[in-house]
């Protein structure tokens, strides 16, 4: 956690950003291994200080590096928080604006008269971006626990079992392997529902023979988070159904060998793209091609058109999908990392054509 502390103050010395208010806990646990529900984490030029109240002091106490000061809020959130930066000689406060809301950053400025607050950019977001090996090491172990649960469903799919039954079962599968949750409700999408991308999984409807059946999953491992989606077919396949699976075989392949330091998301999201518009499916391939993904499920960089260039140790999902309404749709999604001449794909489960 050290590392990632001075790493993000070296960030914020140079971009002029100190003092620097952490209000995000997804970012505080990034930096500190805090997992309580209620803190506030200030950096700055020459110590830093965590603000929480008497819930969380001892166990906060025996998490800090010794250059992080815990300060016990006694008094009103805002009240501690000026008097703390004052003590320090500090006049003004920088905050992540991406996990502030306006109503926030009003009653903060009418609270604190004596500090000039300023909203500024997603720092630790950035940084967030590359995965240091800890991280990685987490992520490969997150992917490894969903590629089991992907081969236990298979074993166990049948016709007339609920959408419900199938998401149920991810869920106990997951816990029973040491998951806190699934990293989001788990789509289970059946026949002609498979072609709405975020699918609503039904307690009623009942797998049929013939139908496509798209399962999107993932767990929340340690903090850390999985995504994979498979598309599978339940005792037969239509060949329409089946020339769609290979367009997006063929443009998820390609995106997946393009991917590389230095190519931008928009270059990457096209080589998926152009191969799905060329077959001509482009109306029906509407989302993006993924999204990095960690502490959070859904994190920076977005797999999508720009300018953002790919990193080395960066974890992305590529997730092309054609989704044709009233008949069915197919994803297929991997969690891959970046690495130095390329990338590895941390999600093992076949993507071969599977009838169950």
């Amino acid at each position: 956690m050290n590392k990632r502390l001075k790493k993000l103050r070296r960030t914020l010395a140079k971009k002029d950003l100190l003092p620097y208010l952490v209000s995000d806990l997804t970012n505080i646990r990034y930096l500190t291994g805090f997992t309580g529900s209620y803190a506030a984490l200030v950096i700055g030029g020459r110590d830093s200080f965590f603000l929480s109240d008497s819930r969380y002091e001892e166990y906060v106490r025996s998490i800090l590096p010794r250059d992080v000061r815990f300060v016990l809020q006694k008094v009103d959130f805002c009240t501690t928080l000026e008097a703390e930066l004052k003590t320090r000689g500090e006049s003004a406060l920088y905050c992540e604006k991406h996990s502030m809301s306006l109503a926030s950053f009003m009653d903060m400025k009418s609270k604190m008269k004596r500090i000039r607050l300023y909203p500024a950019e997603d720092v630790v977001n950035e940084q967030r971006m590359v995965k240091d090996g800890e991280e990685i090491a987490l992520l490969r172990e997150a992917a490894a626990i969903t590629d089991s649960c992907v081969n236990h469903l298979k074993s166990l799919i049948r016709p007339g079992m609920l959408e419900w039954d199938i998401a149920v079962e991810i869920e106990y599968f997951y816990r029973k392997r040491g998951c806190r949750r699934t990293s989001f409700d788990s789509i289970v999408a059946s026949g002609a529902g498979s072609s709405m991308p975020h699918y609503e999984t039904s307690m009623e409807k009942r797998i049929r023979p013939g139908d496509v059946l798209l399962i999107d999953m993932g767990c929340h491992y340690r903090g850390y988070n999985s995504d994979l989606t498979r598309t599978l077919f339940v005792n037969s396949i239509d060949p329409a159904v089946e020339k769609l699976y290979r367009v997006v075989q063929t443009a998820q392949q390609a995106a997946l060998e393009a991917v590389r330091p230095g190519i931008t998301t928009g270059k990457l999201d096209g080589v998926a793209r152009n191969i799905i518009v060329r077959e001509g499916y482009g109306q029906f391939f509407g989302h993006s091609l993924g999204h990095g993904l960690g502490l959070d499920i859904h994190e920076l960089p977005a797999v999508k058109a720009g300018d953002v260039k790919l990193r080395k140790n960066m974890v992305i999902t590529i997730e092309p999908g054609i989704y044709l309404p009233g008949t069915g749709g197919v994803r297929i999604e991997d969690m891959v990392l970046v690495t130095g001449g390329g990338c590895e794909v941390l999600t093992k489960s076949s993507k071969d054509i599977t009838i169950v």
